[in-house]
C-alpha cells in the first residue's frame, strides 16, 4: 500500500516530536513523507499524490488550535476547485484519512474551563473542515498531549520522546488495521 503522510510542521530541525514521529513513519515499507513547508507551487504533482495514496495521514502540531499556517496555504493551494470541491470535484471521495496531532498542551487545558476554553472536538470541526468537503473518509484521529520539550516552558525532552515512540506506534497500528480491514 502506498500511504503518504502529509507533514505540516513549518520547521523539522525546531521540533522534537514531530521530527520523532516522521522518522518513526518514514522506516515503514510504502510510507512516504511529503513535507508541505517544502512546497513548490506544483499543485498537479501534489495532487497526483493525493490520488495515488491508499491512505492519507495529515501529521501536524496543534498551534493556537489548528494547523500551523504552512498546512493551511498548502489546502488552499491544492485542494482546488474541480478537484476537492465543485463540479467534477469530488476526486478525493472516499479517499480514507487519518489525522496525527500533536499538542504542547494537557488534555485538561481543551475544556471549557481550561486554557484553551473548548473542549478539543470543537477545534477538530475546524480543521477537518476542508477535507470533510472534499468528502473523504475520516477514519481517525490521533492526538497525543503534553509533546513539550522545551524546559523553559515546563516541558521535558525524554518524556517528549517517549510519547512521540508511542504516537508513531499508534498511527502505524490505526493504518496497518485500516489496510487489514480494507484488503
Amino acid at each position: 500500500m502506498n500511504i503518504l503522510v502529509l507533514n505540516g510542521h513549518p520547521n523539522l530541525t525546531q521540533s522534537v516530536a514531530n521530527a520523532s514521529i516522521l522518522a518513526l513513519e518514514a522506516e515503514q515499507p510504502g510510507w512516504h513523507i511529503n513535507s508541505v513547508a517544502q512546497f513548490d507551487g506544483d499543485t498537479a504533482t501534489e495532487q497526483r499524490q493525493l490520488l495515488d495514496a491508499d491512505v492519507i495521514v495529515v501529521q501536524f502540531p496543534l498551534y493556537w488550535s489548528t494547523y500551523p499556517a504552512v498546512l493551511k496555504h498548502w489546502i488552499d493551494e491544492v485542494f482546488t476547485y474541480g478537484f476537492a470541491f465543485g463540479p467534477n470535484g469530488s476526486q478525493l471521495q472516499g479517499k480514507p484519512v487519518l489525522f496525527s496531532i500533536t499538542a504542547g498542551a494537557t488534555e485538561d487545558s481543551y475544556s471549557e474551563t481550561g486554557f484553551n476554553f473548548l473542549p478539543f472536538n470543537a477545534y477538530q470541526q475546524a480543521y477537518e473542515h476542508p477535507f470533510r468537503a472534499a468528502a473523504v473518509e475520516i477514519i481517525d484521529t490521533i492526538i497525543s498531549f503534553e509533546m513539550n520539550s522545551t524546559a523553559a516552558e515546563g516541558g521535558n525532552k525524554s518524556n517528549t520522546l517517549s510519547l512521540a515512540k508511542n504516537h508513531a506506534e499508534r498511527v502505524i497500528a490505526a493504518v496497518n488495521s485500516y489496510k487489514d480491514h480494507s484488503e
